[in-house]
C-alpha cells in the first residue's frame, strides 16, 4: 500500500547527459521544465538554464511521452571553506512535472547527479534550498550546514546567499564536509 497515489506511478528511464552534448532541442524542452517549475524564474529560464551564469558539467534527465518530465544539473567548483578549497559537486535547478512529483522520480534524478560526482572523484555535494525542501534533502543523507555562506554578486562583490536559502553538504568519500564559513568563490548556482 503506498500513501500517496502518485506512488505507484511507473518511472520514466533517466539518462546522464554532458553539458556539452546537450542537444539544442532537449535544451529547450527542459528550459520549458524548468520555466513551468519555477514561474518567478521564467525570465532567466526561458533564455538558458544555467542560473547565474553557472554552465553544469552534466545533468541527469528523465523523458516520458516524448517529452521532458525531470531534470537536474550538476556544477563542479572549488569553493573556500574557512580558507581551504574544496571541490564540490553542486545541484542545480531539480525540476520534475507536478504529475510525477512524490513518485520518487527526483529522488532517483538526485541519487544519479550524485553517484556520477562520486564516480568523477568529487567528495562532497553542495546545495541551496528553501525551508519547505530540507526534509526531502535531509532523506537522502543531505546535512544542513549553518555555516556563513558568501558569493559574488552580480556585481563580483562578495555577499551573502539569500537569507532564504539553506545550505546542505552531501558526503560522497566519507569524510565530514570542511568546516567554517564557505565562500562560493562566483555566483550562485
Amino acid at each position: 500500500m503506498t500513501d500517496h497515489p502518485n506512488a505507484a506511478v511507473p518511472q520514466p528511464p533517466l539518462e546522464l547527459v554532458e553539458e556539452s552534448r546537450l542537444e539544442a532541442a532537449t535544451d529547450a524542452a527542459v528550459r520549458g521544465l524548468l520555466c513551468a517549475c519555477y514561474p518567478a524564474d521564467v525570465g532567466c529560464f526561458s533564455r538558458s538554464r544555467p542560473w547565474n551564469g553557472c554552465v553544469p558539467e552534466w545533468s541527469v534527465i528523465s523523458r516520458a511521452g516524448g517529452r521532458v518530465v525531470g531534470h537536474v544539473a550538476a556544477v563542479v567548483r572549488t569553493v573556500s571553506c574557512a580558507g581551504r578549497g574544496a571541490e564540490i559537486a553542486g545541484i542545480q535547478n531539480l525540476a520534475v512535472t507536478p504529475e510525477l512529483r512524490r513518485t520518487g522520480l527526483s529522488r532517483r534524478l538526485m541519487t544519479a547527479a550524485m553517484r556520477e560526482a562520486e564516480r568523477r572523484g568529487i567528495r562532497w555535494g553542495l546545495l541551496f534550498c528553501l525551508p519547505g525542501l530540507e526534509r526531502f534533502y535531509a532523506s537522502l543523507g543531505w546535512k544542513r550546514l549553518d555555516v556563513p555562506v558568501t558569493m559574488a554578486d552580480a556585481l563580483g562583490r562578495s555577499a551573502p546567499i539569500p537569507a532564504k536559502n539553506i545550505a546542505m553538504a552531501l558526503e560522497l568519500a566519507g569524510e565530514s564536509f570542511p568546516p567554517g564559513a564557505i565562500d562560493l568563490q562566483g555566483r550562485d548556482w
